[in-house]
């Protein structure tokens, strides 16, 4: 999992973005994107976990890891259910319908935003306190948020800052 940490800027943007904008048919796109996602969600989770024992090595606070490895495992399952229980739109049946999937799916999508930017926001303040060895505020660590948000520009950014500070590691 430290391996993801090391991989070289440009070849993160290929393994996440550019299989993020994958154009083929349908069932190979969609395999496609999720061996993005997955890759996005390891990375994720190499940032919060590594860094967490990167704050144990400086002595800092950590922070409780329970929330952000469930949502890491849960975030994928939920996606393929909600994948597998949204209903099939056709030509003639352009109407959305209102049913049983309809309504299991409202709660599962929105645990899902939660998860998904829960998971998001752990790594960065992770980051963010492994950079600036204190406690942090949201101020101190909207900068990695914003970056990994908008990863098109920010895996350029973050994972030369993440390589970095593996490197300080591995030579003290």
């Amino acid at each position: 999992m430290k391996k993801i940490l090391k991989f070289k800027h440009w070849q993160l943007f290929i393994l996440i973005v550019l299989t993020a904008a994958w154009s083929s048919p349908s069932p190979l796109q969609e395999i496609i994107r999720f061996i993005g996602l997955i890759t996005f969600l390891i990375w994720t989770y190499a940032i919060g976990i590594y860094g967490q024992e990167k704050l144990e090595y400086l002595k800092l606070p950590t922070l409780d890891t329970k929330l952000f490895k469930i949502n890491i495992i849960l975030f994928p399952i939920l996606l393929i259910v909600s994948f597998l229980l949204s209903p099939e739109q056709t030509v003639e049946n352009t109407q959305p319908e209102f049913n049983t999937q309809t309504i299991l799916l409202m709660p599962i999508t929105l645990y899902m935003f939660f998860a998904f930017f829960q998971t998001i926001v752990f790594s960065c303040k992770t980051l963010a306190i492994i950079e600036l060895k204190r406690a942090v505020k949201f101020s101190d660590y909207l900068v990695n948020l914003i970056l990994t948000l908008f990863l098109i520009i920010g895996v350029w950014i973050l994972q030369p800052k993440i390589t970095k500070l593996i490197a300080e590691t591995e030579n003290n």
